[in-house]
């Protein structure tokens, strides 16, 4: 270790000392995508633990334990010889109804509480395993507002199935001076390894705001969310910083990175003046950092486009260089992988999907962690979008393929629900799934009613600084596109199940020219699902494309068009994840019965015939019992279809009572089937 990062035996007990506001906590790996040069999916995803995989840590409680959060103030000093932490939290809460007035935050077991105060008086406590237990006494009415003062210290362990919390790290690889191995210490959070290092009520529904003051040993700084407050020396050999974030955060999403950095700052010009831009990384590697950062305003300035105006616009948006398998959207200053800083633009994309975060995931998020997909999902989507603006549409629609069928061949299927994943991190479904529901939905209302929605959506008002659900999304995409978004998206949210579809299509030359088309799909697995598809017809003219949406196990469609058709392609740009296999039409083919339901004067069946020869119709009940058996004779091929009347009778003229019944037609050794409701 270099002498300039060395701290002293009385540096380091004064350091343990002082107590002095910083802000730790958040974390989520974010993937690293490959740029444009080189768009590679493999690299977009949540890294890996670092070290060998363990038990997951249980969650911490998600009811609101009776309080609300309304500020932190963490003062805290950083030593990264003895990788230990002292601290002091402040926490101002309101009670949300009068009672016994028990506080439970959460904090590890292996952190140590040295003191508690209640309204500036000591009280006792429990620290029982990761729960931290106050009782401050009978509380007056909803709304009675108290602060809470915890002192601690104590070495941070690696926390969860991501290994992370509070991590101590030097400079790797070579740097300019051989002997420089100066510290890195750095934070992640996510999803719910904030309490790990210090205490805090670590679930994302109870949003604060926060002051957070760093000390660490000169010449270290350091570097957390929000405003740059000041810079001050409260000792000889060390400095603090002091931060204000005054838009409400997550836990998860409070950071703290303390190393030598070499920062720098520019302003972009965004849509309600300029924004200032923040840099902070490792001097060895600041002349590939400014290369690799340079579109950071252009790409403020895209997706201001695409969701609104940035969020934290009063404050910053800044860049902060850790030691770590990725990246990670804590509040105004995102933490990059040092691996990531390669001078030619390699992870743009994964800079873009950091600064994605700033909409989806720290203005608004999730109310629960079954929900992180509205974070991932859409952030990985803005990747696409950015690939779209640089390439076009087809390149557009290569990413997709990318981290769609080509990078999940089983169309995500058996992998778990995508609003209730399992675990919650590392996941690549939730990026990669929730992209693709995104990608669907374009596809269904087409780019003017989704790029409202998704404008609609980052930027409304009543999720600002807030929590936002599944359903809430569904209702603004329902409202901003007008159709069933629920009923559309539903199978591909709460199922893990794959669309199967069976399709033929056949056409026939029509008397005064031009063709008709039929098509037919089937849907072989269980749960239906709502397909809107394009079913492209090649033509002497050229390609058409027509819309359809598929809704029951089995529909059929007819278009009449110009020109013979030479060939058909279903979905043939990728907007849905489904297998799809084209089959054989049939020799005879049942259309849908009209009307359906059926009245008194029965309903009229249309029927094609391929291939000449007799054919018969049967009607079954609901209980498989055949009621009815019609022989209608030879037929020819035609292109035109044959029509015939079931008079909801069975085949002695009796009328049939109201039910749910099944028609099937027999012909050229196949039979085709619909059900009927007959009404009385």
């Amino acid at each position: 270790m270099s002498a300039r990062a060395t701290i002293s035996l009385a540096a380091t007990a004064l350091l343990l000392a002082l107590l002095v506001p910083t802000a730790p906590a958040p974390a989520q790996p974010d993937i690293p995508a490959q740029p444009r040069r080189a768009w590679n999916p493999e690299a977009s995803e949540k890294p890996a633990p670092e070290t060998a995989p363990k038990a997951d840590t249980p969650p911490p409680r998600a009811d609101d334990r009776g309080y609300d959060v309304l500020h932190y103030d963490l003062d805290l000093g950083i030593d990264p010889a003895a990788e230990a932490v002292t601290g002091r939290v402040g926490v101002s809460l309101a009670f949300l109804s009068g009672g016994s007035g028990r506080i439970v935050l959460d904090l590890t077991g292996n952190m140590t509480v040295d003191s508690v105060l209640w309204r500036g008086a000591a009280i006792e406590f429990a620290h029982l395993g990761d729960s931290l237990v106050v009782e401050a006494g009978p509380t007056g009415v909803a709304g009675e507002e108290a602060e809470l003062d915890i002192h601690y210290h104590g070495e941070p362990q690696p926390h969860g199935l991501m290994n992370v919390g509070l991590m101590f790290r030097s400079h790797p690889g070579p740097t300019e001076d051989p002997a420089d191995d100066a510290p890195v210490v750095f934070s992640i959070g996510e999803p719910w390894s904030s309490h790990s290092w210090w205490p805090c009520k670590d679930h994302p529904s109870d949003k604060a705001t926060a002051t957070i003051a760093v000390t660490a040993p000169e010449p270290l700084v350091g570097i957390s969310n929000g405003v740059l407050v000041g810079t001050t020396s409260p000792a000889p050999g060390l400095t603090t910083t002091r931060w204000r974030e005054d838009h409400p955060i997550a836990t998860y999403l409070i950071a703290v990175s303390v190393s030598d950095y070499a920062s720098w700052e520019e302003t972009c010009d965004a849509s309600f003046g300029e924004v200032p831009l923040t840099f902070h990384v490792f001097p060895q590697d600041e002349a590939a950092a400014r290369a690799d950062l340079a579109r950071t305003c252009e790409m403020m300035n895209f997706l201001e486009g695409v969701c609104g105006p940035f969020p934290f616009a009063d404050e910053r948006y800044g860049h902060v260089e850790i030691v770590w398998a990725g990246a990670m959207e804590h509040q105004t200053a995102t933490s990059i992988s040092r691996f990531m800083l390669t001078g030619d633009g390699r992870y743009e994309s994964t800079f873009l999907h950091e600064m994605a975060h700033s909409w989806f995931g720290d203005r608004m998020t999730p109310a629960r962690w079954s929900d992180i997909w509205l974070n991932e999902g859409f952030a990985r989507y803005c990747e696409a979008l950015w690939v779209e603006r640089e390439e076009g549409r087809e390149a557009y629609l290569r990413a997709m393929r990318e981290m769609g069928p080509e990078r999940h061949p089983d169309l995500f299927a058996d992998q778990g629900l995508l609003t209730d994943p399992d675990p919650i991190l590392p996941n690549q479904m939730i990026y990669d799934k929730g992209a693709w529901v995104l990608h669907m939905l374009r596809g269904a209302v087409g780019d003017s009613a989704f790029f409202r929605f998704l404008k609609a959506y980052a930027s409304a008002p009543a999720f600002a600084d807030g929590n936002v659900t599944t359903a809430d999304m569904l209702a603004i995409a329902g409202a901003e596109t007008g159709c069933d978004v629920s009923g559309l998206l539903g199978p591909w949210l709460e199922t893990s199940a794959v669309p199967e579809v069976e399709w033929w299509a056949t056409t026939a030359p029509l008397a005064g020219g031009g063709a008709r088309l039929i098509l037919e799909l089937r849907q072989i697995q269980p749960t239906v699902f709502t397909l809107p598809a394009t079913l492209r017809a090649t033509t002497a003219a050229g390609d058409v494309d027509l819309r359809l949406t598929a809704r029951e196990p089995v529909e059929t469609f007819r278009w009449d068009l110009d020109g013979d058709v030479l060939e058909t392609e279903l979905d043939p740009e990728g907007w849905l994840l489904m297998r799809a296999a084209r089959v054989a039409p049939p020799a005879t083919v049942l259309l849908p019965p009209r009307p359906n339901p059926a009245g008194v004067s029965g309903t009229t069946l249309s029927y094609l015939v391929s291939d000449g020869g007799p054919i018969g119709v049967s009607a079954y009940d609901a209980r498989g019992r055949r009621v009815g058996s019609w022989d209608l004779g030879d037929h020819a091929a035609a292109a035109e279809p044959y029509t015939w009347i079931w008079q909801g009778a069975d085949d002695r003229g009796r009328p049939l009572p109201s039910g749910v019944y099944w028609l099937v037609l027999s012909g050229g050794g196949q039979r085709s089937t619909r059900k009927v409701t007959l009404v009385r």
